[in-house]
């Protein structure tokens, strides 16, 4: 875990050569607040972080069972499938469907949900439940896994999100040394993209505990391995 000080501080101690935070100016401080931003939002948008996914549980009105559920402010996009208690009593996992693809599907048999609005304006899950009255059930509960937008960041104590803030120090000393015509920004800006092809490679290859039945399912078959 690192704050936004010290993300300040590993960029002050190669652009000012000083690694002191109290020794930055106000303006140079909320300059680079705004490149540390910029840097962990186009992360975010690179790959489907596992640290991003957040739970989100609600339930619907207790007078009404409201089919379009407002989603958190920082949604991005939906993890896994929806699990909705639709009728009162039974669970089900809720597959997505375009909008634009609603048509082609029978909206008295078929349980689906949609995902409708913007970052801007937020998000709303629209939940087609197939029941008899078309709404869900008084009080239903409903479980949603999604990818979040990391919070931005303000104060010298928020915590950055990234897994790896070296990603964030080499960027943002790439960035400035961009914007100033410095040519060692070259260099600075391939080292970041070393950290995050890093990052990639760690988060997308499974750990020797992780449950994965794709080529040791051949092995147990037939007794071979791929390449021999």
């Amino acid at each position: 875990m690192a704050t936004v000080d010290e993300i300040q501080a590993g960029i002050a101690g190669t652009i000012d050569l000083d690694p002191e935070v109290s020794h930055i100016s106000a303006e140079d401080y909320a300059l680079r607040l705004k490149y540390i931003n910029r840097r962990e939002r186009a992360w975010s948008e690179i790959g489907k972080w596992q640290c991003l996914i957040k739970e989100y549980n609600t339930l619907t009105s207790t007078n009404s069972g409201n089919c379009s559920i407002s989603l958190p402010v920082d949604f991005r996009s939906l993890s896994v499938y929806p699990e909705i208690t639709f009728d009162g009593v039974h669970t089900v996992k809720f597959p997505e469907i375009r909008p634009q693809e609603e048509a082609h599907f029978d909206k008295e048999s078929s349980q689906y949900i949609k995902i409708m609005g913007n970052p801007y304006s937020g998000y709303t899950m629209v939940v087609n439940p197939a029941t008899s009255d078309k709404q869900l059930a008084s009080g239903a509960s409903i479980k949603v896994l999604y990818f979040s937008t990391p919070a931005s960041l303000a104060s010298p104590a928020d915590v950055v999100t990234c897994p790896n803030p070296e990603y964030l120090i080499e960027g943002v000393i790439a960035d400035i040394w961009e914007a100033q015509e410095d040519a060692r920004f070259q260099a600075a800006k391939a080292q970041a993209n070393i950290t995050l092809s890093n990052m990639l490679e760690f988060e997308f290859t499974p750990s020797e505990a992780a449950y994965n039945r794709g080529v040791k399912t051949y092995e147990q078959r037939y007794g071979f391995k791929w390449g021999k």
